[in-house]
């Protein structure tokens, strides 16, 4: 039989080039000039395509002509051009390019759609009615300039349609490129960055014509200064804080200098113009990207979910922790920053749940309460107008731009453990008020005929004799625990990596150090401190550690239950505050081992740096320390059992000692002892 050779065998296929899409529904944004504001879709659009200045130099082409090319060219384009799909003409309602050219607020009327179309396509000054469609063909410049697979930004439409100055489109498009280039992102307190023009750089950004000479007053006076007012009043995703200009250095005492007329030139010339610009944090969800994660990394939220009128969905918290860099990681390599952790995000949940409880209740955990816009009723407000997603993601990103509840909450576990008790008693209340409804519904449905009657429980009225139960069968023995499930190997290396960092060596010594107190007090702190440990001061105080362990499957946590079942803690008194007593059977010398080997092990290893088979190590640990407390328990019982046969049985009177002595009274009537002499 014949065998396919290795040439012979197709080739692997690969995989297409990624090619961004446009945010927001850009048909329902194109019905009204109020709905393309509120929608503001956004056309991905490549750096080269940013920084061509085909455009900026065409004659005429004003700051609505753009804002209309680039919406063209986003309705009607699909995929990527070619030099054979350019040559197709492209139909486009009137009505939809008036919606573009009415962004400002000024209706447009279609005589100026005409004008425009005019600079832009060539297009023959044809009248056009409101209920009409026109034609045009896409510039064939156009198509070198995609450039799939590589950089790009995206184009705020809305943006463009409120521009009235030429120059502000221009300015703003290279920001962009510069920003998409230099894979910039917004992080909460990162310094601003500067963007340096020359003169001429700047003047041929600005799309101001060469042919005299460059006048940079009137170029900032002009064209500049308009630009970025502008671009501050409605730009959202950067902000330009500082315009400065800087100068050639000074010239020496008697120093001439002529230009090229031969005049002497007595002031300094400008060598650069500076713009410090500052990214804003992102304001709209579908602006950040999500990653695929496993569902036990969100059980947290899936279990702590609030009230319907403050719930957020799960790919709101998904897309937080793409937006906000990590501080528990370090770096990567080329300088990025890692997202958000699990605890991390747990963390920003928990302050997105003061906020909540702090509106509710009217008690200020900061001072901040009476002045941050979405503190107190101004955060009920804003969830009422704008939903619970929107404004938590405006919440968090506040609150990490200037952490205010963050500081508060860290060492008030009381104050944590209040807030998670509140978000229970809304989502029992919220539960309560759902049933009452639909018991309400069914009622009234009931009453109007739109449901049958229920039908009423019949007892057996055959035989006045009690039906003789069968015997229940013998309860099947209680199957041993499985064992826990392998970690990942990926997890593995992941948590190993975590463990490695210096500032999970810092929480090690931490975590050590919390312990000590139990250590010192075993009998009567250990159970309370595990406790407080297991519910929320795990995750809260040691968020690497925690992360850490979920990855490997959760060893330190099952070492902690253990050592809270010593001490006595249970399910039942888990979440009360009531004194665990530990079981008669510890002792102080097995009390200390406990808390030594199942609270400070596993600080200790990371501590030191001893990572190799952690997992193994902690497992022998549990198990040491389950067969110890099992012995002491038999002997306990042991004890326990010979004393009750003790107590239960019949001891005899002891016997009295004859007594061989004589008795007598003396001389003041009280007897005495004679000894036989």
């Amino acid at each position: 039989m014949a065998t396919a050779s290795y040439s012979t065998l197709p080739p692997a296929r690969r995989r297409a080039p990624f090619v961004p899409s446009i945010r927001g529904d850009l048909e329902a944004a194109l019905a009204s000039p109020e709905a393309f504001l509120a929608t503001a879709p956004s056309v991905p659009r490549s750096v080269a395509w940013l920084r061509d200045r085909t455009l900026a130099h065409a004659d005429g082409v004003t700051a609505r002509d753009h804002a209309l090319f680039e919406t063209l060219l986003a309705t009607t384009s699909a995929g990527i051009e070619t030099e054979d799909t350019i040559l197709a003409a492209r139909l486009c309602p009137v009505e939809y390019a008036l919606t573009v050219l009415s962004g400002g607020g000024s209706p447009a009327q279609p005589r100026e759609l005409v004008a425009s179309l005019a600079r832009l396509f060539g297009r023959a000054p044809d009248p056009l009615k409101r209920d009409d469609s026109f034609s045009f063909h896409v510039p064939a410049w156009t198509v070198p300039l995609q450039q799939p697979g590589s950089r790009y930004a995206h184009l705020d439409l809305a943006v463009l349609a409120l521009f009235r100055r030429r120059s502000s489109p221009l300015l703003y498009r290279d920001v962009l490129a510069h920003i998409a280039a230099e894979k910039l992102r917004y992080e909460p307190g990162r310094a601003p960055f500067a963007l340096s023009y020359a003169p001429q750089e700047l003047a041929d950004v600005l799309g101001v014509a060469g042919a005299g000479p460059l006048h940079v007053g009137q170029l900032r006076l002009r064209h500049l200064d308009p630009a970025v007012e502008e671009i501050r009043k409605h730009v959202r995703s950067f902000e330009i804080v500082d315009v400065a200009i800087h100068h050639e250095a000074r010239r020496r005492a008697g120093a001439l200098v002529r230009g090229e007329d031969g005049k002497r030139l007595d002031g300094r010339a400008v060598t650069a113009i500076v713009l410090t610009i500052r990214l804003l944090p992102p304001e709209r969800l579908e602006t950040v990207r999500t990653r695929s994660l496993a569902d036990d990394d969100f059980a947290f939220l899936k279990e702590r979910m609030d009230a319907p009128g403050y719930a957020i969905r799960p790919e709101t918290l998904v897309r937080l922790g793409s937006a906000l860099p990590s501080t528990s990681l370090p770096r990567k390599k080329r300088g990025g920053a890692h997202p958000l952790l699990s605890s991390e995000m747990q963390s920003r949940y928990l302050y997105w749940l003061a906020g909540i409880d702090e509106a509710l209740t009217g008690e200020a955990i900061t001072p901040a309460f009476e002045t941050a816009p979405l503190r107190g009723q101004r955060l009920l407000d804003a969830i009422a107008q704008d939903g619970a997603d929107k404004a938590f993601w405006a919440f968090s990103m506040a609150e990490a731009e200037a952490p205010d509840l963050a500081p508060a909450l860290y060492d008030k576990p009381r104050l944590r453990l209040a807030i998670e008790a509140a978000r229970k008693a809304r989502v029992d209340a919220a539960r309560k008020d759902a049933a009452k409804e639909r018991r309400q519904a069914v009622r009234q449905a009931r009453a109007d005929g739109a449901m049958p009657a229920p039908v009423p429980k019949r007892d057996n009225t055959d035989s006045h004799e009690k039906p003789v139960a069968p015997p229940a069968a013998p309860a099947p023995a209680a199957p041993s625990p499985p064992e826990p499930a392998r970690p990942d190997p990926d997890a593995v290396v992941r948590a190993l990596a975590i463990l490695s960092t210096p500032e999970a060596k810092r929480e090690a010594k931490d975590l050590s150090w919390y312990w000590q107190y139990a250590l010192d007090f075993p009998l009567t702190q250990a159970g309370r401190l595990a406790r407080l440990f297991l519910r929320t001061e795990f995750a809260a105080k040691f968020p690497l550690l925690h992360e850490a362990d979920s990855l490997l499957g959760g060893p330190y946590v099952r070492n902690i239950r253990l050592l809270g079942r010593v001490f006595g803690v249970t399910k039942d008194n888990l979440a009360g505050d009531e004194k665990p007593i530990p079981h008669p059977c510890i002792d102080q010398d097995l009390a200390d081992g406990v808390v030594l080997v199942m609270g400070k092990s596993f600080a200790f290893a990371v501590e030191g740096g001893r990572l190799g088979g952690i997992v193994e190590r902690l497992g022998e640990d549990r198990n040491r320390m389950v067969a110890q407390a099992n012995k002491a328990l038999a002997e306990w019982k042991d004890r326990q059992k010979k004393l009750a046969r003790a107590a239960a049985r019949p001891r005899p009177e002891p016997p009295i000692p004859p007594i061989h002595c004589e008795v007598r009274m003396n001389a003041l009537g009280v007897y005495e002892r004679v000894d036989g002499a």
